[in-house]
């Protein structure tokens, strides 16, 4: 199981800075949903591997809904760190978004988003995200507790803009600061960096279909979170692309498919279902599975004797709805992640009128 291979990490916390950053490396490539433990710990070495793997996770309510097959999908502020094209789709009054998330072993994470709207069809939209690893108690070098307790965070701001370029074609870019703090520790310093994140959404002239292009986390960490340590490095740096399609039979639904090409893992599949049950609320869910799991089982059913499955994306389902109602909404998602049990997230959004 993946959550005692975690839980293992921890103890070592804070018995020298080196192994710190080793295991909340580690760590967080299992929380961004790493194909397995070994294959975490042989790619933790290779570059987009090691800096703000969390990255990928601090999205909101309604693309954690659907599994992250969002990047046709996208639309409003809820479009930051997903596709940031979308925002160019948002109400064209100024909206205020609050996220919540809580994952397993205690971490949490959220942001507040303030998006607005420009001159010639533009949008904008500033966004802060956090993340609390929770607290963790630090040990001596004989493994006994010394007393002090410890709280690894990190802030993440975002600035989007996004626009449209014609009926077909929308274009929106990111630019985004990380940083991380580990503990109040002798050699432990604010880590940061940078990334660009670029998007396009296309909608044909068939209305039943849109596609939607994504380049995420383009950047490099500038600074180590412990003095003297190595900067450069790729940020999780990811192409994805994504399409949905509604039927005519069933005009308020919209099946979506994405697939994900990471620099620093294999190639992950995403889709799912949004059904519009009324003006006011819709439903949606969705699941992910990796290159591995395809191919296994393409194996199954072609070759009388598989091999072994390697790995298999941690995120198996989601699900989620959204209730909306004169300006405000409220999303609301849940996954559940092999070996690491669920995690919520909840988004509160306000239009101001």
């Amino acid at each position: 199981m993946i959550l005692p291979q975690i839980s293992s990490l921890l103890p070592t916390l804070f018995n020298d800075p080196g192994q710190t950053v080793k295991s909340l490396c580690i760590l967080g490539l299992f929380f961004g949903g790493a194909q397995s433990s070994l294959q975490a710990q042989e790619l933790s070495g290779g570059p987009g591997t090691a800096e703000f793997q969390y990255l990928g996770n601090l999205i909101y309510a309604r693309p954690a809904g659907i599994a992250g097959a969002y990047t046709s999908l996208a639309q409003g502020v809820d479009a930051v760190g997903t596709n940031p094209a979308g925002v160019s789709k948002a109400d064209p009054n100024r909206i205020f978004s609050g996220t919540l998330r809580y994952h397993f072993v205690d971490i949490t994470s959220g942001n507040v988003t303030y998006g607005f709207p420009g001159e010639s069809g533009r949008s904008y939209a500033f966004s802060a995200a956090y993340l609390n690893y929770g607290k963790i108690s630090e040990l001596d070098e004989n493994g006994n507790e010394t007393g002090k307790v410890h709280m690894p965070v990190s802030f993440n701001p975002t600035f989007t803009g996004a626009t449209k370029v014609n009926d077909k074609i929308r274009v929106g870019v990111t630019v985004k600061g990380f940083s991380e703090y580990l503990a109040d520790i002798t050699e432990s310093q604010l880590g940061w960096g940078w990334g660009v994140d670029a998007g396009l959404l296309f909608q044909p002239s068939a209305k039943n279909i849109g596609f939607g292009l994504a380049l995420l986390n383009l950047g490099r960490k500038e600074q180590s979170q412990l003095v003297g340590g190595s900067a450069g490095g790729l940020l999780p740096v990811s192409i994805k692309g994504g399409m949905y399609y509604y039927p005519s039979e069933l005009p308020k639904g919209k099946l979506a498919l994405d697939v994900e090409v990471p620099w620093h893992d294999v190639i992950l599949i995403s889709g799912g279902i949004e059904y519009a049950y009324n003006n006011a609320l819709t439903l949606r869910c969705g699941s992910r599975v990796d290159w591995n799991e395809v191919s296994y089982l393409l194996e199954k059913v072609t070759v009388d004797k598989p091999g072994d499955l390697m790995g298999g994306n941690a995120l198996k389902v989601a699900s989620g709805f959204t209730f909306q109602a004169d300006g405000i909404a409220l999303d609301y998602a849940v996954q559940y992640w092999y070996g690491l049990s669920w995690l919520h997230a909840l988004t509160l959004r306000y239009v101001v009128l």
